[in-house]
């Protein structure tokens, strides 16, 4: 009554966001990197552009969760990203939920 239409359309409007909202998760990729150990520390960046020392700027990101197994689950949207996982290096691209490998000459062809 406060701010005027009924509980039916109220309803309504969050049974589309809520739908709006599974959409975009299902959208993201899934990416699982080890968990950190007493040698090595495991690290997932999103490169965000160029960087006058490095090449690249990149954006240092936390876990979404852990799974059960320890590991750490990442959900990423669209774009550029570099990893370590303990033992190696690498970037790959997100692109529509799907997950490519990529070197750097790419990405900084893509990105500059």
């Amino acid at each position: 009554a406060q701010f005027g239409g009924t509980a039916k359309e109220y309803f309504a409007a969050a049974l589309k966001q809520a739908w709006a909202n599974v959409k975009a998760w299902a959208a993201k990729a899934t990416f699982e990197l080890a968990a950190d150990t007493r040698k090595a520390r495991t690290w997932l960046a999103q490169i965000v552009g160029t960087h006058p020392t490095y090449k690249l700027d990149r954006k240092f990101l936390n876990e979404d969760y852990s799974n059960e197994y320890g590991e750490k689950v990442f959900r990423l949207n669209n774009g550029f990203y570099e990893y370590n996982d303990g033992r190696r290096r690498g970037m790959f691209e997100v692109v529509n939920g799907e997950i490519r490998n990529v070197d750097q000459n790419s990405v900084l062809a893509a990105i500059a």
